[in-house]
């Protein structure tokens, strides 16, 4: 894997990878509307563990037919302001039952997604909650840390 950003004075970091979509990082004199790094790590968690779930309830033969998540986290207060909590808050509609759905979620998190397990490794306190098809069924559930 090979990345290259370049800073671009008032806007901030431009990435700048063959092949990919050009993405603005927050930089030292760029808007508030910009995306921090530490916002990047939070859709990374997101994003991975929400690809992990399609492609493993999708091996389980089972339909997502509406699908988004909401993060919320806390940083520490003083500097490094490093992530000290983080729940990742699945909605789901499909034709899987709780335990399925309950299954992918934690074999992402546990087993599959290099980015939340990173981010637990250095320390987040990571949870998660599922609404699905309508229904709260989980809230605030850590995954095991038996494997870190």
């Amino acid at each position: 894997m090979k990345i290259k950003f370049t800073y671009d004075k008032g806007n901030g970091f431009i990435t700048q990878t063959d092949g990919k979509d050009r993405i603005v990082i927050k930089g030292p004199d760029s808007s508030e509307r910009t995306t921090s790094p530490t916002e990047f790590l939070l859709y990374g968690m997101g994003g991975c563990s929400s690809l992990d779930i399609f492609m493993i309830l999708g091996k389980m033969r089972k339909n997502i037919t509406e699908f988004h998540v909401e993060m919320d986290a806390e940083r520490e207060d003083t500097d490094p302001k490093v992530l000290r909590t983080a729940n990742i808050h699945y909605f789901m509609s499909g034709d899987m039952s709780e335990e399925q759905a309950i299954r992918s979620i934690n074999l992402s998190l546990e087993k599959y997604c290099s980015v939340s397990i990173l981010a637990r490794r250095g320390g987040v306190d990571l949870t998660y909650s599922l609404t699905l098809n309508g229904r709260d069924v989980a809230s605030r559930m850590k995954p095991d840390s038996s494997n870190l």
